[in-house]
C-alpha cells in the first residue's frame, strides 16, 4: 500500500447532478430562432399550442388552471406494488457484490453496488447503474471510478459501504493507477467514464477499462436482498427462503 490513504465517507442520498458533458443526459435541443414552436403571429409574436386545447395562448400570458390527470400513469399504490414485485423477481438473480470507489480532493468515496456488468470487449467497456446517490454526484467531477469485486469474507465491507452498519475494522485501500481499491478483493477494475445515460430512476455510467487485476477465491453473492456465500445462497434457495 502506498503512502496515500483515505477514509470512506458515507453520505446521505442527494439529487443527482448531471455531468456537464454527456450525450446521454443532454436536454432536448431548443428550437432555432427561425423555427416555429407552435404558432407565430405577424410581427414575430410567438404562441404556444397544445393539440386539442383550443385557441393558441399568447407568449407570456398566464396559464389556465390545470385540468385532468394523466391517464397513462398508474396509481401510486399500483406503481409501488409493481416495483416491489420487480424487486422480488430480480432478487432471484444472484449476483456478485462490488464496491465502487472514486477519489476527489484526497477523499475516498465508496458505495456497494451489484448492478455492475461487462458491456464490450473491444473496446473494453463496463458499466455501473446508480440511483440518486453521492457517487452519482461525484463521478462528473472525477471522471474515473474503480470497482472492487468482493470476496466471501468481505461481507462486513459490503454492509459498511451500503450504509447498513459501520465496519468494526476500517476499510483498507490500496492504490492502482491513482484509483483507490479495496485490499483483499477478488478483482479490481479501473475505468475512465466515457458515456452516461439516464435510464428511468437510475443513471448508467459506462467506463472504459484502463487497468485490471484479479486473484482466485470464493466470491460474495447477493441473493433475495441478502449477502451470502455460495453455500448460504444454495441453502436458502433449497429452503425456498
Amino acid at each position: 500500500m502506498s503512502e496515500r490513504s483515505g477514509v470512506a465517507r458515507l453520505t446521505r442520498v442527494v439529487k443527482v447532478a448531471p455531468p456537464s458533458v454527456s450525450t446521454g443526459l443532454m436536454p432536448p435541443p431548443r428550437a432555432a430562432d427561425g423555427e416555429r414552436s407552435g404558432g407565430e403571429h405577424p410581427g414575430g409574436r410567438r404562441e404556444s399550442r397544445v393539440p386539442g386545447a383550443g385557441p393558441p395562448v399568447p407568449a407570456g400570458a398566464p396559464l389556465a388552471p390545470h385540468v385532468g390527470v394523466a391517464r397513462l400513469t398508474p396509481k401510486a399504490a399500483a406503481a409501488e406494488a409493481a416495483a416491489r414485485e420487480l424487486r422480488q423477481v430480480m432478487g432471484r438473480f444472484a449476483t456478485g457484490v462490488t464496491v465502487v470507489t472514486t477519489t476527489h480532493r484526497s477523499t475516498i468515496h465508496g458505495m456497494t453496488a451489484n448492478a455492475f456488468l461487462s458491456v464490450s470487449l473491444r473496446p473494453p467497456l463496463v458499466l455501473v447503474s446508480l440511483g440518486r446517490c453521492r457517487m452519482s454526484e461525484m463521478l462528473p467531477r472525477t471522471g474515473r471510478y474503480a470497482v472492487s469485486v468482493l470476496a466471501a469474507d468481505q461481507e462486513e465491507l459490503a454492509a459498511h459501504f451500503a450504509g447498513q452498519r459501520v465496519a468494526t475494522v476500517a476499510p483498507e485501500f490500496v492504490w492502482e493507477h491513482d484509483l483507490p481499491v479495496l485490499a483483499g478483493a477478488l478483482a479490481h477494475v479501473g475505468c475512465r467514464v466515457v458515456d452516461v445515460h439516464a435510464a428511468g430512476d437510475h443513471v448508467l455510467w459506462i467506463g472504459e477499462v484502463e487497468h485490471l487485476s484479479h486473484r482466485n477465491g470464493e466470491p460474495l453473492l447477493f441473493y433475495t436482498g441478502r449477502f451470502g456465500t455460495l453455500r448460504e445462497v444454495s441453502d436458502a434457495a433449497s429452503a425456498g427462503d
